[in-house]
């Protein structure tokens, strides 16, 4: 009888040992978990020309070449966001694929779950990764719907800037459309900003806002001065190329507001 409530005993002793590891191994929180927490870190993008903050349509404004013009299109896609933290660890947005669309007033986005910490640096693209320009179609940012896609063969318009235009030559409202786009070399125009020297924080359940001007002014000068005779229609080749360089430096970080 003895022997039978000692077994009996051990066993129940072994059960709650058990249950109370069980318990134990549930409660482990890893830390991936400890620093995603609900951090979001809000990006605004906000479009200037001649010191003017977009929308505007009916403006007319006046580039370097002293061409005079309005803004009626102003999208470009921002992509493959990361943010590298002071500690050397770098965060890549999954699926980072985003339509900024400035007279559409679509002109921010979210990144969710940002672990925290403190960031100096940040980069992005204009423009789309080759993987998903040969892909096809898709969905979301990347939806032919948004009319950023020529075919399925050229693949995704990066920018683009329309209007009307005037200058000493064509003294009446001409149309133009500036688009730009090509993954291939030697016509890769996907281009990555980098900055460098930021301080930006990540804090569980807060959210940090980013604010970066895009000066549509750099897009006409700088290293090359833009006139909208030579530039009006269809740009390709070295128009293209120089289009490209000039935009470039067009973003500015304006304010980082952390939590």
């Amino acid at each position: 009888m003895f022997t039978i409530k000692r077994t009996i005993s051990c066993l129940l002793l072994f059960i709650l040992l058990l249950s109370f590891g069980c318990k134990k191994d549930t409660e482990i929180i890893t830390e991936t978990e400890l620093t995603l927490g609900q951090a979001k870190t809000q990006f605004n993008f906000e479009a200037f020309i001649n010191n003017l903050q977009l929308p505007h349509t009916s403006k007319w404004f006046t580039n370097l070449n002293e061409d005079s013009f309005t803004v009626t299109k102003f999208n470009y896609y921002i992509t493959n966001i990361k943010l590298k933290r002071t500690d050397g660890f770098v965060f890549n947005e999954p699926e980072s694929y985003h339509l900024i669309q400035h007279l559409e007033d679509i002109n921010s986005f979210t990144l969710n779950n940002l672990p925290e910490g403190s960031y100096n640096q940040l980069q992005f693209t204009i423009g789309v990764d080759s993987l998903r320009n040969s892909s096809g179609a898709q969905i979301g940012a990347l939806d032919p719907s948004n009319f950023m896609f020529w075919d399925w063969n050229t693949g995704y318009i990066f920018l683009k800037l329309e209007g009307d235009y005037k200058t000493a030559l064509s003294i009446q409202p001409t149309n133009y459309a500036m688009h730009i786009g090509g993954y291939k070399i030697p016509n890769n125009y996907i281009r990555e900003i980098t900055f460098n020297s930021i301080s930006l924080q990540s804090v569980r359940n807060k959210t940090t806002l980013v604010y970066i001007h895009t000066t549509i002014d750099e897009i006409f000068k700088n290293p090359e001065t833009i006139d909208f005779d030579t530039f009006s229609g269809l740009v390709q080749g070295k128009n293209m190329q120089t289009l490209v360089n000039n935009y470039t430096d067009m973003f500015s970080i304006s304010k980082i507001a952390n939590p």
